[in-house]
């Protein structure tokens, strides 16, 4: 009886396991958010002029280098707004609901008595202009996903900077695995005690990060107070998930979760400025080890021509680009060919084409190719519209 049952916890282990097993392939991309703390809803001071989720906020992040950590969310006409809560209560004294209310009336409500609106999120991408690094949170109470998803995707694929996005909602994250596999994508969690109105059994799962199989994240975004929990510490240190902190607020819990946590999201340091990531956070050994091992990288704007519009070629090209560690861009060209910039080393690139050509329905007649400068700053490879 006793080997049974033995038996039986050592198989409920291996298959949660395999649940919570997170992406690791693109660790090497999460190192342009290690290299600085990101600011939580922006470098705010809801006492201030510059309150959380504000244009201020976000433009005085981007003026002193830190990355930016934001929440999205819709309008009842469907407008994507930056803004952490539903409810305007805490937010502008309101009783109202964001999701309830359109655009018209939301962009009256000013924030925490400041002069500061809630902004349209491409305003937010128009003034970050990809000066540093945004991890966007996509909030999505409803059962709408995609609708969200999708929102959010058409102003990501025309903006010129660094992004990821995460969300507590494994259906987000399992969207943008299907349908936007190149985007850096992070499930949020943590132990989910004392919350009030929420399926005890849904938290639970989602506190394991249970759904990891369905999602595969390429990092894990965790409440640092519950880093202690084995839960994490079997991702962190066994599965050697990438794993970002929410949210520090004191230098002192900085250098004492450097050990945990390869990126974090901070708020609130009593001067107003955050310091320096901790002493060996600046380029983690982790999510630099694949780039170091990649020498000779050349970066070659390319002209594709043949059977390579309408067969899904830039779909196929960004899922090979993504397993062989290149990255640059690809679009389609007003006279029926495929244009890309492409970095890796020249076997990778030569590799990839190979690749490409072999795919169904494509068919590689030509290739016009120029050298380009390396970009040292690019970590991901995106389809371009």
């Amino acid at each position: 009886m006793q080997a049974v049952l033995v038996y039986v916890i050592f198989l409920i282990l291996v298959l949660w396991l395999l649940a919570v097993w997170p992406g690791r392939g693109r660790a090497e991309r999460m190192e342009a958010f290690s290299k600085q703390l990101i600011a939580h809803r922006g470098l705010h001071d809801n006492s201030g002029p510059a309150p959380e989720n504000s244009l201020a906020a976000f433009r005085l992040a981007a003026e002193q280098q830190y990355g930016i950590e934001l929440d999205v969310r819709e309008t009842a006409d469907g407008m994507l707004v930056v803004a952490h809560d539903d409810s305007l209560k805490r937010l502008a004294g309101m009783d109202k609901k964001i999701s309830e209310m359109n655009w018209s009336e939301l962009r009256k409500v000013t924030l925490f008595r400041s002069e500061e609106h809630i902004p349209k999120f491409e305003d937010v991408l128009r003034e970050v202009a990809g000066r540093v690094p945004l991890i966007v949170e996509i909030k999505s109470e409803t059962k709408d996903v995609a609708g969200i998803c999708e929102n959010t995707v058409f102003y990501l694929d025309s903006y010129e900077g660094t992004t990821c996005i995460e969300s507590f909602n494994p259906l987000v994250v399992r969207w943008f695995r299907k349908n936007r596999p190149e985007t850096l994508r992070g499930q949020l969690s943590e132990r989910f005690s004392g919350h009030r109105n929420v399926n005890a059994v849904c938290t639970f799962f989602l506190s394991l990060c249970f759904f990891n199989f369905l999602t595969k994240p390429d990092f894990i975004a965790y409440n640092w107070k519950h880093a202690h929990l084995f839960r994490f510490q079997v991702l962190r240190t066994l599965l050697r998930a990438t794993t970002v902190a929410w949210t520090v607020k004191d230098e002192q819990t900085l250098r004492i979760q450097a050990q945990n946590f390869d990126v974090f999201i901070c708020e609130g340091f009593l001067d107003g400025r955050m310091p320096a990531v901790p002493d060996g956070k600046n380029v983690p050994e982790k999510l630099t080890a694949g780039r170091q091992k990649m020498k000779n990288i050349v970066r070659k704007h390319m002209l594709v021509s043949g059977t390579v519009t309408a067969v899904g070629f830039r779909y196929r090209a960004t899922y090979i680009a993504q397993n062989l560690g290149i990255t640059g861009w690809v679009r389609n060209t007003w006279d029926d060919r495929v244009e890309m910039e492409v970095q890796g080393t020249q076997q990778m690139l030569t590799e990839m084409l190979a690749r490409l050509n072999a795919q169904p329905y494509i068919e590689i007649c030509n290739v016009e190719e120029e050298l380009l400068p390396v970009e040292e700053k690019e970590y991901e490879f995106k389809v371009r519209y």
